[in-house]
């Protein structure tokens, strides 16, 4: 089997083995840009929807580039759920292709994590609400997260912040759903997102690329069921499969250097 780059095995990169996406810095292109009422309006009817429910759920199944040293796009993925419960607790499954296994869950006061194949698991002390835990994990632990915009508590202003570009491309069905299809850009990253038009306006794909990157590599999430209503009796109570080893969370410092990888 070829050699090809992906993830990083060791367990002091434990996070990066179960969550999330690449950080880039996009540019402009020179196609159609401008803000259109017509999509801001699509983006606040999803908003409200995730906005005002208490709890909810959604599962996707994930894909992503690696670009090789060649400059070959490969594609890794896998298959999450996450549920959240406002304002402070969420649990992220995750189920890579190649079979893998892990899970993080925050609580309110510490938040823990989980690897199968390494059966290892690491917990940290941290109080706070859930927006605060995300800021935590991105910008302490590097945790990439390319859909943390769907937990915030105001989604619209989220989503909407610091938009070069909104447009309303028609109508579109994804996997017999009839969605609106929107192509977005800000800052670093340009993105696709299709949005139920029916009585539920909830997300059912999006595709974001990374303009700057070398490759212009891709994350793609396919929104397979939306919950309003999960049952989540003792779902944020986090106990360590029996005989698991226990890890310190890897906090790297500014001489470090993280590879841009694995987002499922």
């Amino acid at each position: 089997m070829p050699n090809l780059s992906r993830v990083p095995a060791g367990l002091m990169t434990l996070l990066l083995l179960i969550v999330t996406p690449f950080v880039a810095v996009a540019q402009e292109d020179d196609g159609d840009s401008g803000i259109e009422p017509e999509a801001l309006a699509v983006i606040d009817a999803m908003a409200k929807k995730l906005t005002e429910a208490t709890t909810f759920s959604y599962k996707t199944e994930t894909s992503y580039d690696v670009v090789q040293d060649s400059g070959i796009k490969v594609e890794f993925g896998g298959a999450r759920h996450t549920t959240i419960q406002r304002p402070n607790h969420f649990r992220l499954d995750t189920q890579r292709r190649e079979g893998a296994a892990g899970m993080m869950v925050f609580d309110g006061k510490q938040i823990s994590a989980f690897v199968s194949e390494h059966n290892a698991y690491a917990t940290t002390e941290f109080e706070g609400d859930m927006q605060e835990a995300i800021h935590y994990l991105v910008t302490e632990l590097r945790v990439k997260a390319p859909l943390a915009e769907l937990v915030s508590p105001d989604v619209s202003a989220s989503v909407k912040k610091n938009l070069t570009r909104a447009l309303h491309l028609g109508p579109s069905m994804v996997a017999g759903h009839e969605t609106h299809h929107l192509l977005l850009s800000n800052d670093y990253a340009d993105f696709q997102m299709w949005i139920d038009s029916g009585d539920e306006p909830v997300l059912r794909r999006v595709v974001i690329t990374y303009r700057e990157e070398r490759g212009e590599p891709q994350f793609r999430a396919h929104f397979v069921k939306w919950d309003f209503s999960p049952d989540t009796t003792g779902l944020f109570d986090f106990e360590p499969p029996e005989g698991a080893e226990r890890v310190l969370f890897y906090i790297p410092g500014p001489e470090d250097a993280i590879e841009e990888e694995d987002p499922s």
